[in-house]
């Protein structure tokens, strides 16, 4: 191991259990919104009961966090909840995914502009020090930006696509399900990609990428 990788996992963010925890209970409830709906198909439009599970989720989160902006989403979700019940239009239950996705690109595209640090090495600095950035490493991140700002357009057009023209099964499926393996491969696909065309870059594993993600402020507060 080179002097500069020994130095870049020494001071790694570690992926602890409690960041385990995080990623678990999101993955848990997200998997749930497709589920749930699907088992009570028989009685339930699974559209109301999808948009139903997120109120109470954004509820809870509100209650637990204290959070006046979780009281402000489950209001619009709830809506959301009740123009779908008016108009049976089930497509309208994409609104958040695709509103969700549009703003995850914002962040990181706004980032962008002349005379900004990119997100990505905001999320650098954050954990590994200004130290770490590099002019070429510097210049990888503000492309990795744009790669991540790309990705989320892609999964909003996706997202749009499939609940205008698919089942509402098969748009569930995509949004609360197949778009976390989709973030995944991100993270690990950047990882080979950098180690094996950037070997020179740091290399920090894709957990390491994703503890620092978590404890970036402005995900935490989000």
């Amino acid at each position: 191991m080179s002097t500069a990788q020994h130095h870049d996992n020494a001071g790694a963010v570690r992926f602890d259990r409690r960041r385990l925890q995080q990623v678990l209970l999101v993955l848990v409830v997200s998997v749930s919104l497709h589920v749930v709906p699907q088992w009570l198909a028989a009685w339930f439009d699974p559209a109301l009961t999808m948009i139903a599970l997120m109120v109470l989720d954004a509820v809870v989160f509100a209650a637990v966090a204290r959070s006046i902006g979780g009281w402000r989403v489950a209001l619009l979700l709830a809506f959301i909840f009740a123009f779908v019940y008016a108009s049976r239009q089930q497509q309208f239950v994409a609104a958040p995914s695709v509103v969700l996705n549009l703003l995850l690109a914002a962040a990181f595209g706004f980032t962008l502009r002349d005379g900004a640090m990119p997100l990505i090495s905001r999320i650098a600095a954050h954990s590994f020090g200004l130290e770490i950035l590099t002019a070429p490493f510097a210049a990888y991140m503000r492309a990795l930006t744009g790669v991540w700002a790309l990705f989320f357009i892609a999964m909003a057009a996706a997202s749009l696509v499939l609940a205008l023209a698919a089942p509402f099964a098969w748009w569930s499926l995509f949004a609360n399900v197949l778009s976390w393996p989709l973030v995944g491969v991100m993270f690990v696909g950047e990882w080979a990609f950098r180690r094996v065309f950037y070997p020179h870059l740091p290399a920090h594993s894709p957990l390491q990428i994703i503890a620092s993600a978590l404890a970036f402020p402005g995900a935490r507060h989000a």
